[in-house]
């Protein structure tokens, strides 16, 4: 007579612990894809730290996970980020790298030796003899640290603890030096991206100033125009602003207004400062000026248009203006922005042989122009500026203007 139960299922030996192994790596899959992105995203070492700690604060078993940095004059690991069940043991305990009885730590020693460095039972292990009261307390179990490195250098360590005996075995340990070493990465990114950024800033600041030098130097020939382009370029990048465009065109904006009137330092002085009628030859010298703007501004290498801008700023889009007599698209953006900006602080300003119009007979200028000779859209948007009150000139300047003699 056959027995036709259902025969009871076999468990092979270990084959539980095997599965919840095979758990434990997956989650710890997950919680590296999460550094990953991690390096993609964070914007400072801070937060590259902090948001690796979270990362791993889920993975089963995982206890409290922190990161320290190494300071070599002290030999003390400092930690700067971290996340889990914590409660003041950092502050509780002193690791440092020496090959002594605060150095034999995990960390120390991953930090002395360049190797990750397993604890596997912190119960028994020797070198956790000055900490391991208030590790068990706390139910860190076992632990592993990693070292940090970054340009050939370690400069600390990654330091994970579990609730579970023996946690981390030859598959884990992989596991996280590979994670360690894409901190590495993402630390030598992050620095890389901090030192081109401080490159730029200094870049930025030197072609500025040589910029300011070179306005400042055509300004010495003409004590008229002093502040003239300062305040033409303030006004144009205000427009640029009024009318949304982009952050590199306001740029370019600001460079060309404080260089546009830059040739005129092939103008002779007596004209430039003449206090009286400007005859029509005169006035054909000083009409010369955006060429030879351009012809000083060609040869640089720019990212904007500058050296057109310079030369097409006193071109009307009626095709009235000079040197070129351009009608409409054939005048770039950034000479109607220049053209509007230059009228208005000019017409606003003091001359040699007249005292200052005022902003209202500028506007007015403008306003009879819009559509025109000068861009409908700029001359609203500057407009807009003046009758809102959120632009003005800053002070009273004595300027020039160049559109016609008289």
């Amino acid at each position: 007579m056959h027995d036709n139960s259902i025969p009871p299922v076999l468990v092979m030996p270990g084959a539980a612990a095997r599965t919840d192994q095979i758990g434990h790596l997956y989650s710890l899959l997950v919680a590296s894809r999460r550094v990953n992105r991690t390096l993609l995203v964070a914007r400072s070492e801070k937060e590259l730290y902090e948001s690796v700690c979270e990362s791993f604060e889920t993975v089963a078993g995982v206890r409290f996970v922190w990161v320290g940095l190494v300071d070599r004059e002290t030999q003390e690991v400092r930690p700067v980020a971290q996340a889990g069940f914590e409660e003041g043991y950092l502050s509780s305990v002193k690791i440092n790298i020496v090959e002594a009885e605060g150095g034999r730590s995990p960390t120390g020693t991953a930090i002395r030796t360049g190797k990750p460095c397993v604890m596997r039972l912190v119960e028994s292990d020797a070198d956790s003899a000055p900490w391991r009261k208030e590790a068990l307390r706390l139910g860190y179990r076992s632990s592993v640290a990693l070292p940090l490195v970054h340009e050939g250098t370690i400069i600390g360590s990654l330091n994970v603890y579990s609730d579970r005996d023996d946690a981390f075995d030859v598959e884990e340990v992989a596991f996280l030096t590979e994670v360690a070493g894409d901190i590495g990465v993402g630390l030598r990114t992050l620095r890389l991206e901090r030192k081109l950024e401080r490159s730029l800033a200094a870049a930025e600041q030197m072609l500025d100033g040589t910029v300011q030098a070179i306005s400042v130097m055509g300004e010495m020939r003409d004590p008229y125009t002093a502040g003239h382009q300062r305040r033409v370029a303030d006004l144009a990048v205000a427009i640029g602003k009024e009318m949304g465009l982009p952050r590199e065109t306001i740029d370019g904006l600001h460079i060309a207004g404080l260089l546009h009137d830059v040739g005129k330092i092939a103008v002779p002085a007596e004209i430039l400062a003449k206090p009286g009628k400007i005859s029509d030859y005169e006035f054909g010298i000083i009409k010369t000026h955006p060429v030879v703007g351009r012809q000083i501004l060609k040869e640089v290498q720019f990212p904007w248009p500058v050296a057109d801008a310079v030369v097409q700023h006193h071109e009307r889009l009626d095709g009235r203006g000079y040197p070129a007599g351009l009608k409409g698209d054939a005048v770039i953006l950034e000479a109607r922005i220049l053209a509007v900006s230059d009228v208005v602080e000019a017409m606003s300003s003091h001359r040699p042989y007249r005292a200052a119009l005022g902003i209202e007979k500028a506007l007015d200028e403008i306003q009879r122009g819009r559509g025109v000779g000068y861009d409908a859209t700029v001359a609203d948007a500057c407009m807009t500026l003046f009758r809102e009150g959120r632009f003005a000139f800053d002070e009273a300047h004595s300027s020039r203007c160049c559109t016609a003699p008289s």
